[in-house]
């Protein structure tokens, strides 16, 4: 019996397709921030059926910024009815930190779930498990994301559904 060898074509990144998602994501994160907002500045972001985003503001410089965005929950309190932040259980967990390059008009993904250094492609099977189009997919979901609160936006005639962070 002979020994088979198994051709896998080493994974090549698309970066046509990279850098235009990331041209997408830039333009949808415009649609949702406003004309001015400082360093620090934190926002909610509500959606239906409890849930919300909240957008951070980390690093500004002259030609880019550093955002992140966490997944909450709101929880309705028993005695007065009245609706408070909650943490989202540790398994649904999402937590974007992400780059935006004004003068190339790209938005990139630099951490996931606390998982920084995203490769483009890494090799496969690997220890962590990665997908070996990690990054674009990673990028992909803030993409997915980006879109649905757009489109919730646009089903709330337009009206901002940025509303300044009361919590810390």
């Amino acid at each position: 019996m002979r020994n088979k060898v198994i051709n896998k074509d080493k994974y090549v990144v698309d970066l046509q397709r990279l850098q235009g998602l990331c041209t997408r994501n830039y333009a949808l994160l415009l649609r949702l921030l406003p004309l001015q907002y400082e360093l620090g500045q934190q926002w909610q972001i509500k959606m239906p059926n409890g849930l919300y985003f909240e957008l951070s503001v980390l690093e500004i410089s002259a030609y880019t910024e550093c955002y992140k965005l966490a997944q909450k929950v709101w929880a309705v309190s028993d005695e007065e009815g009245e609706s408070s932040p909650s943490q989202v259980p540790g398994f649904m967990n999402m937590e974007f930190e992400f780059r935006v390059y004004h003068d190339a008009q790209m938005l990139e993904v630099i951490s996931y779930q606390k998982q920084s250094r995203i490769r483009a492609n890494n090799p496969y099977p690997n220890e962590h498990l990665h997908h070996k189009d990690e990054k674009l997919q990673v990028n992909q979901l803030l993409k997915d994301w980006l879109n649905l609160a757009v489109k919730h936006q646009s089903k709330n005639n337009n009206k901002t559904l940025l509303e300044a962070s009361t919590s810390e």
